[in-house]
């Protein structure tokens, strides 16, 4: 069950506000006040059985760590980087200013990549994949592993192509194109946290327009291209090509931690086998009479929960998700055909 874009760790520091807040208004409709305590009744209603479970399955991670030494805080912040450069973010700075526009914060995001990584951990010691199987594994998925064809570039995309001959003239008067991105896309977060810089494969989607696809993969590098209309989308483009790459099949001494990532996905025990043998060894009571239940649940078939703290451009942090895989594309592409344009 996934909570969609319900973050676990703002519904357990709600618990903590609810008491003397009660009664302060969540938001009013018509004149009538929601207040705190409806608000809570409901997040308790639809979302405690997850919310009990996960924080049960939270804790199964950290004592496991905490006796094992499975992961460190460097190894956190190392994910951490790799998450922010797999995203496309260009600093810091940006990134938060994203999750700060979630309701969410590092701390959030940072235990959600330690979670992953701890669960991760403990399916690769279960597993104990050899140098041997590690290799013949690439070997038997080397098309697995190639990165495809692979285009960076500037996109400004309106309804019309009137602001795009506007932005085109500044640019050309030697404005800084990625400035000019930030100031167009006001209306589009993502975008605008991008600099209007996108990477995206030159392979055949079918959710994305075919003759958008077509000029980045043939607009001569380091010019402005457009305006130019994106029939199947109904909108106009201007694009400037940073680079393009051509389709690469890394050495498996480049990609070692990758094919091992995967490998462990496919072969290791399921994180639910993980959580039921922790659950085996440190004893789990649930004392509130509502989710005594979940006993019974985590020890015959433990539902695996996501944290499902963070929405980022792609999919989320997910602990059914091996760390970082480098060269995996994450952000999700933003110039979908039949999406509304951004301005």
């Amino acid at each position: 069950m996934q909570l969609g874009r319900l973050s676990f760790a703002l519904f357990v520091a709600s618990l903590a506000l609810f008491g003397c807040a009660s009664r302060q208004p969540v938001a009013t409709v018509g004149g009538r006040v929601i207040n705190r305590a409806t608000y809570q009744q409901t997040l308790e209603r639809y979302y405690g059985r997850s919310a009990v479970r996960w924080l049960i399955q939270r804790e199964l991670l950290l004592r496991a760590n905490e006796e094992q030494k499975l992961v460190s805080d460097k190894d956190v912040e190392r994910e951490y980087k790799n998450a922010l450069r797999q995203m496309g973010f260009q600093d810091e700075r940006q990134f938060l200013a994203y999750l700060a526009r979630q309701g969410l914060d590092k701390d959030a995001f940072w235990e959600d990549l330690r979670f992953n990584l701890i669960l991760f951990r403990l399916r690769e010691k279960a597993l104990k994949p050899t140098e041997k199987q590690l290799r013949e594994f690439y070997e038997r998925n080397k098309l697995a592993f190639a990165q495809p064809p692979m285009v960076q570039a500037y996109i400004f995309q309106a309804p019309n192509e009137q602001p795009l001959l506007r932005e085109k003239q500044l640019i050309q008067k030697g404005e800084n194109i990625a400035q000019r991105a930030y100031e167009f896309y006001k209306d589009n977060p993502t975008m605008r946290s991008q600099r209007g810089l996108v990477t995206i494969p030159l392979v055949n989607d079918p959710h994305f327009p075919p003759s958008l696809l077509k000029l980045l993969a043939q607009a001569p590098p380091g010019q402005l291209v457009g305006p130019q209309q994106i029939p199947e989308g109904r909108f106009w483009v201007l694009v400037k090509v940073v680079q393009r790459t051509p389709p690469i099949v890394p050495r498996y001494e480049d990609i070692k931690p990758q094919v091992r990532a995967m490998f462990v996905q496919q072969f290791a025990p399921p994180p639910e086998v993980i959580f039921r043998q922790l659950a085996q060894k440190y004893s789990v009571t649930v004392q509130d009479l509502r989710f005594k239940f979940v006993e019974d649940e985590i020890r015959t078939q433990m539902m695996l929960e996501s944290p499902a703290a963070f929405q980022p451009p792609a999919e989320p942090p997910s602990v059914t998700r091996p760390p970082s895989r480098e060269g995996e594309r994450l952000e999700e592409p933003i110039l979908r055909e039949g999406q509304s344009p951004s301005r």
